[in-house]
């Protein structure tokens, strides 16, 4: 298995990260063009785009593979606009109810931030899965985030039945909310981030 690095994104990453998008959204979304674009369009462009300070990759050492991303968002205000002006529009020209969902989940998005901060998204590679890079992405964003002043990360997952759930609350993460269709908004107190470095990183 070939060592991995952890790094701030550079604009040579940008369809190595959408891929990853793309390859790992739901089987539904995987195969027509449009809307693998639409899942790009609606987890990580923006990041990429507009706050590419806070992207972090994971490339493969020797041979500059992107296996694995996290995006998050510092600005909630210029996410929440953006979100408004450029992308749930644009998504909306390609399939309207994603659009709409965009639009749904920008908002509640944008009202944890203000609350929590540190709202992220993460993917790895499917042939990269398994190895500890998703607990190695997430401690490295913990870091940066802490270093930047922010006190908390937040996600909002499907269910309880999820294996992310599982995953983030094996890592620590705390129910805080629960939303439409069950869906449930969890956070993890970068106070507590210490331990997680000395075992992950």
């Amino acid at each position: 298995m070939e060592s991995v690095v952890i790094r701030y994104y550079r604009p040579s990453d940008r369809e190595g990260v959408r891929k990853i998008c793309a390859d790992t959204s739901a089987k539904i979304y995987t195969v027509k063009p449009k809307l693998r674009e639409c899942m790009c369009n609606m987890y990580v462009d923006y990041y990429i785009e507009q706050e590419p300070e806070n992207v972090l990759v994971a490339e493969e050492a020797t041979s500059g593979y992107i296996c694995g991303y996290i995006v998050a968002s510092t600005d909630p205000d210029n996410f929440i606009e953006k979100q408004k002006r450029l992308y749930s529009p644009l998504i909306r020209k390609k399939r309207a109810y994603l659009g709409w969902f965009n639009s749904i989940c920008a908002f509640v998005s944008a009202k944890l931030d203000k609350l929590y901060g540190g709202g992220f998204h993460i993917n790895v590679a499917p042939d990269r899965q398994g190895e500890g890079l998703g607990a190695k992405l997430l401690t490295s964003m913990g870091v940066h985030l802490k270093n930047r002043g922010v006190k908390f990360m937040y996600l909002v997952t499907k269910n309880r039945k999820t294996r992310g759930y599982g995953f983030y609350s094996h890592y620590g993460f705390k129910e805080v909310k629960r939303y439409f269709l069950g869906s449930l908004a969890l956070t993890f107190d970068l106070d507590g981030l210490d331990e997680k470095i000395k075992k992950y990183l």
